[in-house]
């Protein structure tokens, strides 16, 4: 799968704006499985779930908060991230492997 497909199916990429936000665990996994499925750019996907974690909170759900729970009774917290946000940050990682890979294909001189 490559990076803007994963995006897509997480749903922080559509055809119009993105808005709203997003379950950190969610983005953090889908680059984990990108992660593991290209070893050779592992280091751009590790920098990428860095800039996740760093990435401006949208506020948190759970037992504390009086969030709505998908799952009722689920003691941990989910930490939300902006849609955009995460948008821009799947879209520079595409960049960044496009360019990697475009510079592997020009010989050096």
């Amino acid at each position: 799968m490559n990076v803007m497909d994963a995006a897509r199916s997480i749903g922080i990429v559509a055809d119009g704006p993105v808005s709203g936000t997003i379950d950190e665990a969610k983005v953090l996994s889908v680059l984990t499985e990108l992660a593991n499925d290209n070893p050779a750019q592992v280091d751009l996907f590790h920098e990428a779930a860095a800039h996740v974690l760093l990435a401006r909170s949208a506020g948190a759900e759970g037992p504390l908060t009086d969030g709505t729970r998908l799952h009722p009774g689920d003691a941990t917290s989910t930490q939300l991230r902006y849609r955009s946000e995460m948008a821009d940050l799947f879209l520079d990682l595409a960049i960044d492997i496009g360019m990697r890979k475009e510079s592997e294909l020009v010989p050096t001189a």
